[in-house]
């Protein structure tokens, strides 16, 4: 830490005198966005019953999930992303890069583009073995946006939440709920982060397979101002989408280089 930056101590945020006197070793790589989703598990780690079909999101500020539902949602962008879980590993073992239309070029960690996802004409042609691993490989909806519940704790105590920042990350049944209530706003020209989605779920049942689909109803009308404090938040989900998207650039780049140098390997 040098001398000017102990004379401009007052005028450094909190996180910046931590980095400056050694408090922050640096590890974050930055900001983090808490996802929201339809909760599916009966209980809690601690053995308290859970509202399963409810939605759920982690309140940085308390340090747990929160449970509620309905949700007002507003929705600040849309995006697309590939993601390929391995369930063997039970991990995320590719993703793409984070798109805002179709017709960008989703590269991926591997090497590749949209993590290898084919078109469904393609699908037919391909052995059992690799039809398998294609459904491994989805395609996700991304919303990101604030979020507003009257909630409870995983105790059950209530807990109330208020504009907090998500990403909303649907796939399969949740895609086309989520992509259409983006598509009414286009419709109505309205920008979507003036608009409000309600959101709740229903149940659904398939063989002896349960699950919860989301509904959304959407607001066009409400014609929510954009003030300081959603300007910041934009650029907080803006930020996150392209500190995400440099990672995989780069590793992107690094898979390449490696491919068209084979003699790095030996």
């Amino acid at each position: 830490m040098t001398k000017n930056e102990i004379a401009n101590i007052d005028k450094m945020s909190v996180g910046e005198i931590m980095k400056a006197i050694g408090q922050d070793s640096g590890s974050d790589v930055g900001p983090s966005i808490p996802r929201l989703g339809i909760n599916r598990e009966p209980e809690n780690e601690t053995g308290n019953r859970l509202p399963i079909g409810s939605y759920f999101l982690f309140d940085t500020n308390i340090g747990e999930n929160i449970y509620g539902k309905p949700v007002t949602f507003r929705p600040f962008i849309g995006a697309i992303q590939y993601m390929h879980f391995d369930p063997d590993k039970g991990e995320y073992v590719n993703r793409s890069v984070i798109t805002m239309n179709w017709k960008d070029e989703a590269i991926d960690l591997q090497g590749g583009t949209r993590c290898g996802k084919v078109t469904r004409k393609e699908i037919v042609d391909l052995s059992p073995e690799d039809q398998a691993k294609q459904r491994q490989i989805k395609c996700y909806r991304l919303i990101y946006g604030t979020a507003s519940f009257k909630g409870k704790r995983g105790n059950g105590d209530s807990h109330d939440v208020k504009d907090f920042p998500v990403l909303w990350r649907v796939t399969g049944t949740g895609f086309r709920p989520a992509s259409s209530a983006i598509d009414e706003t286009k419709r109505r020209k309205k920008l979507m982060f003036t608009c409000e989605f309600n959101l709740d779920s229903f149940r659904q049942k398939k063989g002896s397979n349960v699950f919860y689909v989301p509904i959304v109803k959407v607001n066009s009308d409400v014609n929510l101002p954009v003030t300081d404090k959603d300007k910041d938040t934009l650029r907080l989900f803006q930020e996150v989408i392209q500190q995400e998207n440099d990672e995989i650039i780069s590793l992107w780049k690094t898979v390449k280089n490696k491919r068209s140098n084979p003699t790095d390997g030996d």
